[in-house]
């Protein structure tokens, strides 16, 4: 038997409860327990004809034992009760996973998750569209986040469910804990693309790449990194290269493997860690103000090579800074990556190739490197 949708209004401490959808199956039940009608075609069983007094004591408490599937939103606009009306009675348009949760799971975790929904910075940049919003995708998606803040990347939106049922009574102190952790992500997005139009014009409106930024910000705000004081022209510069070259067809190789990742499988666990680790090489360097590690030079690396190749930037060749010749060959054997000491910030906007050969010479003025395969930063001051 299909849902039953109501609406339940809480006034001077009573419940009132409306239907939405099913009141006829409502009335049909009450009307076959007060014997009102015999059980006639198209019901052509051992029991025809009869009345609900008429059946055995068994089949009457079978009967009476049976579970309505009811969905009960409480306190919900009228907007919200007409639209649900409209489509599950015209438009034959089945409530979706997130409608269902604000009928299953009312409470803290929905409320503040339909608070954040509404900041002026999602609207700003239109991380949702309309009918999104309409269909409360807004709100789900903000769900998402929060239950990133509360324990890292999920899969899918398979656990959501859980959040919502264990959150459903919230202590305030800890819900303003989080709430204000979800603010300060949103208010250093804003730093680094300090135009509302400007986070509009790049990739990293979508979803996936959203999801995958959100959680390195907090990682980062989480580990006290922080973007005060700091220049952020460097940072700002790396995310103008990324948004430029990351495409599922860039000639940047580990730009079109990032792009692949926020298409095929974008909201599965394994693909939302690896993007977000790889997010976080392009935010310590300004969060901590310490050079990559290991793994982040590969990747700054890997990217400026790719970038430097003659068919991507054919006019572009670097200078040593040390003897001043032009940079042709950008492999490790002849040329190593580094930055000035006297930098604030090491981001791959500012990176640095010097010539092997000039590697001793570089020593007074620039970062050296210590041990290639160390987990920390590979560089010395």
């Amino acid at each position: 038997m299909p849902k039953v949708f109501l609406q339940a209004l809480i006034r001077n401490t009573d419940t009132y409860r409306i239907v939405i959808d099913g009141q006829q199956r409502i009335k049909a039940i009450l009307s076959f327990l007060q014997g009102d009608f015999r059980l006639e075609k198209p019901y052509t069983g051992e029991f025809s004809n009869l009345t609900f007094n008429e059946l055995p004591p068994h089949i009457q408490e079978e009967f009476l034992s049976y579970k309505v599937d009811i969905n009960e939103i409480r306190n919900a606009p009228d907007d919200i009760v007409r639209d649900i009306y409209l489509r599950v009675n015209k438009y034959t348009v089945a409530l979706n996973k997130q409608e269902l949760r604000r009928a299953d799971f009312p409470g803290h975790f929905l409320e503040l998750s339909e608070k954040l929904a509404q900041e002026p910075f999602f609207e700003e940049n239109r991380i949702f569209t309309i009918a999104n919003s309409k269909r409360m995708g807004d709100v789900e998606f903000v769900s998402e986040l929060l239950a990133l803040l509360l324990n890292g990347p999920q899969e899918k939106r398979e656990t959501l469910d859980d959040f919502y049922l264990k959150y459903m009574e919230w202590g305030s102190s800890e819900m303003n804990l989080l709430r204000n952790r979800f603010l300060a992500v949103l208010e250093d997005l804003q730093k680094f693309f300090p135009k509302p139009d400007y986070l509009l014009g790049t990739r990293f409106r979508q979803k996936a790449d959203f999801y995958s930024l959100f959680a390195a910000i907090s990682d980062c705000l989480a580990e006290n990194g922080a973007l005060e004081g700091k220049p952020l022209n460097y940072l700002q510069e790396d995310f103008r290269t990324l948004d430029f070259n990351t495409a599922p067809q860039a000639e940047v190789s580990i730009l079109s493997e990032y792009a692949v990742k926020c298409v095929s499988q974008g909201n599965s666990l394994a693909s939302r860690k690896w993007r977000r680790d790889f997010l976080r090489h392009f935010l310590n360097g300004t969060y901590f103000q310490k050079p990559p590690t290991t793994d982040g030079i590969k990747i700054f690396w890997e990217i400026l090579e790719d970038l430097y190749s003659p068919t991507i930037c054919p006019q572009f060749k670097q200078p040593c800074p040390i003897c001043n010749a032009e940079i042709n060959d950008y492999s490790k054997e002849s040329v190593f990556l580094t930055w000035k000491k006297s930098e604030q910030v090491f981001q791959l906007s500012n990176a640095i190739f010097i010539h092997n050969v000039c590697r001793e010479t570089a020593h007074g003025e620039f970062l050296t490197w210590q041990n290639a395969e160390t987990l920390d930063s590979p560089f010395q001051k």
